[in-house]
């Protein structure tokens, strides 16, 4: 009966003997080959991602020569950016102490005409006056160089019926009271 029950157990085939733990190798082999198969999913999807993020990224797609300008064709204080210099305020003031304080530099209020000075616009965050102004009488809005505001410069959002603007981020201006204080911007083309 012992016998019996033996060689119900043994079973004699052609192939490779087997033991009894071989039958809990293969769910484990199993087991392994789905977690290498996830975790190279896994590092495939972070590599895709993280190309993805820096395609996207605003600060990959504006031009490298960013710098301080010590040294560089902008005086001593400005940033120099393509072929502009550019002055950041820390004082606040109201619209057209802001023009004369970039007027007595040799400079104007920051204009967006150019690609470049858009690509620029694309790193600043906070509230600073633009050399934009409203028409007198109009809903039309002018560079203080004259020029027109063109649509694909810019958008200005009308929240206090203002007629001087600062830029807040995004393509994005507000129009305000030009005796409001702000920071403000000033640009001049590079020697």
């Amino acid at each position: 009966m012992f016998a019996g029950r033996l060689e119900s157990h043994l079973h004699v085939s052609d192939g490779p003997v087997r033991g009894p733990q071989d039958h809990h190798l293969a769910p484990l082999f199993l087991v392994r080959l789905i977690a290498v198969a996830m975790a190279i999913r896994f590092m495939v999807m972070v590599a895709i991602w993280t190309t993805v993020f820096i395609l996207a990224s605003p600060h990959q797609e504006v031009s490298a020569p960013f710098t301080e300008a010590g040294g560089a064709p902008c005086p001593e204080d400005w940033v120099y950016y393509g072929h502009t210099c550019y002055y950041f305020s820390k004082e606040r003031k109201t619209w057209h102490q802001s023009r004369a304080a970039c007027l007595s530099q040799n400079s104007s209020l920051l204009r967006v005409h150019s690609r470049e000075r858009q690509d620029f616009l694309r790193l600043i965050k906070s509230y600073h006056w633009l050399g934009l102004v409203r028409i007198p009488g109009s809903e039309s809005w002018r560079w203080d160089d004259g020029s027109a505001l063109q649509p694909h410069q810019l958008t200005v959002l009308d929240m206090q019926n203002g007629t001087c603007s600062v830029y807040s981020a995004s393509f994005k201006a507000y129009a305000e009271s030009c005796l409001a204080s702000n920071t403000f911007i000033c640009m001049r083309e590079a020697v």
